[in-house]
Parts: structure tokens; sequence; C-alpha cells
């Protein structure tokens, strides 16, 4: 019983001093991966946005979360899909812990298509779950399979629209050499 109640205790001890996730990473365009500038950034904790930033020359973005809590961090930027991942920092944490974790995460985006509905992106592309006493991180894999054939599909959809603008605008030209 002794025992017990000394794992359950150690299990329940969450002070403010406890590990810490850094997420960071780039914004960038799916085609080519730069960065993209100007992208906004907004971070919304348990539902509740805490903060919205832009991403600078280099299309970086960091952010500090809490831990205890559900976070989903979006990406949007005109004339491109908005797209997210989420992260759950629930857990117990060692007293003491000041720790920080870095999560590096890339997200492209990509440009609308007139006439498609890409709103599945609003769903999260990854789930997360940092664990505070140990400091790891892993992604839902059961999830991003669940997703995965959808993202796919999609994607092809876009790559083949681009591939018909791309041969339009290109007898377009030609066209208009032609009648020179």
């Amino acid at each position: 019983m002794r025992t017990s109640l000394l794992i359950a205790s150690l299990f329940l001890a969450v002070m403010m001093q406890a590990a810490q996730l850094r997420v960071h990473g780039l914004v960038t365009d799916h085609n080519d991966r730069t960065p993209l500038a100007q992208a906004l950034v907004r971070v919304y904790k348990d539902g509740v946005k805490q903060a919205a930033f832009t991403t600078g020359a280099g299309g970086r973005y960091h952010v500090v979360l809490e831990n205890n809590a559900h976070y989903v961090i979006r990406f949007s930027m005109p004339g491109r899909v908005t797209k997210c991942f989420s992260v759950d920092t629930h857990g117990p944490a060692w007293e003491g812990d000041e720790r920080a974790m870095d999560l590096e995460v890339e997200m492209t985006l990509f440009e609308q298509q007139d006439g498609l509905d890409l709103s599945f992106f609003d769903l999260p592309m990854g789930m997360a779950r940092f664990t505070p006493m140990t400091g790891m991180v892993s992604w839902n894999a059961d999830y991003e399979q669940r997703v995965r054939p959808e993202v796919d599909r999609l994607m092809a959809e876009v790559a083949l629209r681009r591939e018909r603008q791309r041969a339009l605008a290109q007898s377009g030209a030609l066209a208009s050499v032609a009648g020179q």
C-alpha cells in the first residue's frame, strides 16, 4: 500500500518548473520547399488562441508549449491551403525538471485550387504527444494511417490540376507566338 501511494504521488507531481516542449521549424512551399515569408502561425491552447505571428524572410517559427494542455498550431497564407498539427502536453512531470525539449516540424503549404474542396486539410496533418516526465515526443501513427489515403488522393488531384493549368498556359503561349 505504501509503495502504491509513493508511486501515485510521483505520477501526480506536476510542478511549474517541468520539462517543456519547444516547437520550431520552417513553413515552406510544397513544390520547391522554399521558405515562405509572412506565413501566419496561430497557436491555440485548449481551443483558445494564445498567439499569432508571421514567419520572417527565412520562413521560421518558434513556440514554447506549456504542459498539461492540448495545442493546435495552424499555418496559413493568402492563396494557400491552411494546414495544422496538434500536440498534447498532458502528463506528469518531475519536480524541478527545467529541461526544454525540441520538436522540429516543417509545414508545407500549397496553392488553393478553384473548384476543389480542400477543407480536409483543416484537420491536423499530424498528432503528437509530449510526455513531460520523460521528455519524449511520439506521433500518432494510427491517425496518420487513417488520414494518409485522403491526403494522397487530394494531393494527386492538386498535382493533376496544376499540370493541366501549365499545359493550358503553355498552349496559350504557343498559340500567341504562332499568331504573330
